[in-house]
């Protein structure tokens, strides 16, 4: 017998290839067809700017359970979303669903499907699956007529802040016309109020086809209105899914909030602060350059494995991340909601695709029934991460049903007392929809750091310089906007006020910034801001921590003016000795060298830089040149100090030190850069 012939197995990619090349093309043809196959599978494909998805509308689908929103999905674009095992078995949808249609003519927009579960048990799965620029479909059984889940789904939809959709009367085809009148007058009462009230009603039946054109027509027109707006924004994306595509890597998907990605953007997801780069950006289940507000986007990912991402994570730039696990929202308390909200009343909050357990914490101290809404405070059990004007879904934990939603209207946690007279002005000023109005109302107030508001913002740094137009002047102080007005009365107060220090103790060489700068939070900011504007404009000094007018001269003791005599001459170097050096040389006991050594940087004759050494400000002075010419070629290092000041090491070390204490520089891992102004170092 011949022997039997070895087979060898092909590697899998290669087969792939062989199966999606004619016969006859060549083999090297067949391999870069399969590449390139493979490569749009995922939007690999290297972008073409010729290459753009159309816009597009993303239907939700909400509804009572077994209402037939998958079925009417599954008439619209031919898929079927449930493709969970469970869900075929149990007949119902429990995870989010998506599907992908051209409708209307060939310059329609290409429409996306969102199929929520519409089980009570699933809600939060039915939260996750809404963007507040989503269009509604109210799905509604004629031979049901309106359930509770049909109430719960449309106020979710409008505590989420949808504002366009129509309503859909489906299986009119088991009961007579009769019931169909009675269903629609069910439903006018039902919407009556909300954003529905004046949508359209139609009816149809899935099973005979009858309606499912006009449905269709709507969902086009819609599809044709104008693009969101926010693409100049940062990017936003609330994740929803993450899985692996062989040969490709991560993908996650979600709806796009704000911005926009496209390939090689760098990201962060917000849990984390993993660091990612986009590969590739797939919207609406095609190929595109970019993904943009309203879009469903496929991410696909480079840094991470899907198992490290989750439902509830987001995508976003690394300058915007910021969790928090306190917030303050403007609630909306359904009017049927059957109990009166009391402080750390315990509940769910539901934000996007996220949720976490929570407690609310009212400002008000009487409790808040159904139909009142009210800022209260919310805390959180892990980290989220909303920007103001985010809308929120709050659930009652023992009740398990919906209780009310808002809006964020402030993040993080409150300086000073909760319920302080300023904080309650400052939350009442604040305007969701309006970010100028908010930031002239918070300046009246005090100051306000200009990246912190940007981040919770959420606004690009290019619109922050054109933020407050000609609203309100304001100056700019260590990373702080500061109203005109408010600097200059906080100047004349901290001129006052060390002019009376200087009069009444003329030997003193000034006062410390923690004795000039008294007041509640907003007050002692603002003051700390203006004395450092006036130490930078030359209009007070500072000597050895003590602030003090610039033509005010201390009475030095003669005892000080003696030791400065006799230790001048050694400290008038860029390299001055150590204190343990001098007092030997001066024959001085050390301790009590040492102790007299404190006395002069109190009337600004020596600056001490370390616990063993002090420099003239004159010598001091000039590192600080040195060091601010090295920032302005870029970040520098000790050893690129140390060669341009000729200094040994470990007396660079000290300097450097210093120099970050006093805000002259920051160190960021073993470089450093040039932040604030040279005389705070003295």
């Amino acid at each position: 017998m011949r022997p039997a012939r070895r087979r060898h197995r092909r590697h899998p990619r290669r087969r792939h290839a062989r199966a999606l090349a004619p016969r006859g093309r060549p083999r090297r043809k067949q391999q870069r067809v399969a590449r390139h196959a493979r490569r749009r599978a995922v939007g690999r494909t290297p972008p073409n700017p010729r290459r753009t998805c159309a816009k597009a509308v993303i239907v939700t689908l909400a509804g009572h359970v077994d209402h037939g929103k998958t079925s009417l999905v599954h008439a619209l674009t031919g898929v079927d979303t449930d493709t969970l095992a469970e869900e075929k078995r149990r007949g119902l949808t429990i995870d989010l669903g998506f599907a992908y249609a051209n409708l209307g003519d060939a310059k329609a927009s290409r429409v996306g499907f969102v199929d929520v579960p519409g089980h009570h048990r699933f809600v939060h799965n039915m939260v996750a699956g809404i963007a507040s620029r989503q269009f509604a479909m109210l799905v509604i059984a004629v031979d049901d007529g309106v359930m509770p889940q049909s109430r719960e789904h449309l106020q979710i939809l409008s505590l989420l802040g949808l504002s366009r959709g129509i309503v859909v009367l489906n299986k009119i085809d088991r009961v007579p016309p009769a019931r169909v009148e009675e269903v629609r007058r069910d439903v006018g009462a039902l919407t009556a109020g909300t954003f529905l009230q004046t949508a359209p009603t139609l009816p149809v039946s899935c099973t005979t086809g009858t309606g499912v054109a006009e449905v269709r027509n709507h969902i086009a027109l819609a599809a044709r209105a104008d693009r969101a707006a926010g693409a100049t924004e940062p990017f936003r994306l609330p994740v929803d899914r993450a899985f692996t595509v062989r040969g490709s890597g991560t993908v996650v998907t979600g709806t796009v909030l704000a911005g926009s990605a496209r390939t090689d953007d760098r990201l962060v997801l917000a849990d984390t602060g993993t660091a990612v780069r986009v590969r590739g950006v797939r919207v609406q289940n095609q190929d595109a350059d970019a993904a943009t507000p309203g879009d469903r986007a496929a991410i696909n990912l480079v840094g991470v494995s899907a198992e490290e991402v989750t439902r509830g994570d987001w995508l976003l730039p690394a300058e915007s991340r910021e969790p928090a696990t306190r917030i303050c929202i403007e609630l909306a308390v359904l009017a049927d909601f059957p109990r009166a909200l009391k402080h750390n009343h315990p509940v769910h909050i539901y934000h996007a695709s996220s949720h976490a357990q929570a407690r609310i914490l009212l400002i008000d101290e009487a409790p808040m029934p159904g139909g009142v809404a009210a800022r209260v405070d919310v805390a959180t059990t892990s980290p989220m991460h909303v920007k103001i004007g985010d809308r929120v879904v709050l659930r009652d934990h023992d009740l398990a049903t919906t209780l009310g939603g808002g809006r964020v209207v402030a993040i993080g946690e409150p300086q000073g007392r909760r319920r302080a007279p300023g904080r309650l002005r400052l939350l009442a000023s604040v305007q969701p929809d309006d970010a100028p109005a908010s930031a002239c109302a918070a300046l009246e107030r005090g100051p306000l750091h200009a990246d912190t508001f940007r981040r919770q913002w959420n606004l690009a740094p290019e619109r922050m310089a054109a933020l407050l137009g000609e609203a309100i002047e304001v100056v700019e102080i260590d990373g702080h906007w500061l109203a005109k007005a408010a600097l200059d009365a906080a100047e004349a107060n901290l001129r006052e006020h060390l002019t009376r220090h200087h009069q009444q103790q003329p030997e003193s060489s000034g006062l410390s910034e923690a004795a000039l700068c008294l007041g509640d939070p907003a007050e002692a900011t603002t003051l700390r801001l203006a004395l450092h504007h006036l130490a930078t404009t030359g209009t007070v000094r500072v000597e050895g921590g003590d602030y003090a007018l610039a033509s005010h001269q201390a009475d030095i003791p003669n005892n000080v003016k003696r030791l400065f005599a006799l230790v001048e001459r050694p400290l008038d170097s860029i390299q001055p000795p150590s204190l343990g050096d001098i007092a030997k040389r001066l024959k001085r006991p050390f301790p009590a060298f040492e102790r007299e050594m404190r006395a002069l940087p109190a009337f600004g004759l020596a600056i001490r830089v370390s616990d063993t050494r002090y420099y003239l400000p004159a010598r001091l002075l000039e590192m600080a040149d040195q060091a601010a010419g090295l920032a302005a070629q870029g970040p520098f290092t000790v050893r690129n100090f140390r060669d341009a000041t000729g200094v040994g090491r470990n007396v660079v070390i000290e300097v450097l030190e210093h120099f970050d204490r006093t805000g002259f520089t920051r160190r960021s891992g073993d470089t450093r850069t040039i932040v604030g102004n040279r005389n705070a170092i003295l």
